[in-house]
């Protein structure tokens, strides 16, 4: 007996939109499965991101390997947990929705440029600029979550608005 036994997941989704996921991928899971599946895959995949920042010495020092692996494996562990609640189609037509697009293509390409980086000799503090890419990770990835809470893209950009105000 678990602490997710007593919960009633499947009621979240419309039953529709709940047998088509379930017959799809790993279709032997019940939603309330899913659920933890993804829940676990995101809380392993944020403490191997949040490891990254102990790595920032070694990162300083010319080793790039264990902040990279770290920040970027983590990520991706993270945003895999959602394909076991929508599966990959679906994650990835989401992704890719008019509303998330430019968030998803700023996150995937600094995923990408960041493992380059790590891995391909370049003149200059490299440090800076793996450090920069991480951190357009997360914007990205932050960016691309509030899309799925109305109206919370509006809020935080009025937040920023007002941080950076005109001075006044």
């Amino acid at each position: 007996l678990t602490m997710f036994d007593s919960l009633d997941l499947n009621n979240l989704l419309p039953s529709q939109q709940q047998e088509e996921e379930e017959e799809g991928w790993l279709p032997s899971l019940s939603f309330q499965d899913r659920v933890i599946g993804c829940l676990a895959c995101m809380v392993v995949g944020y403490i191997l991101s949040f490891g990254s920042f102990f790595r920032v010495k070694d990162l300083i020092l010319g080793n790039a390997v264990p902040f990279v692996v770290n920040g970027t494996l983590g990520n991706i562990v993270a945003l895999c947990g959602s394909c076991f609640v929508s599966g990959p189609k679906n994650q990835v037509k989401k992704m890719f929705h008019e509303t998330r697009k430019w968030s998803t293509v700023a996150y995937l390409t600094s995923l990408v440029l960041t493992i380059v980086v790590a891995f391909t000799p370049i003149p200059g503090p490299k440090w800076l600029l793996l450090i920069l890419l991480l951190l357009v990770q997360y914007c990205a990835i932050a960016w691309y979550c509030l899309s799925y809470i109305p109206f919370a893209r509006q809020t935080v950009s009025n937040m920023c608005w007002r941080l950076v105000g005109d001075g006044d």
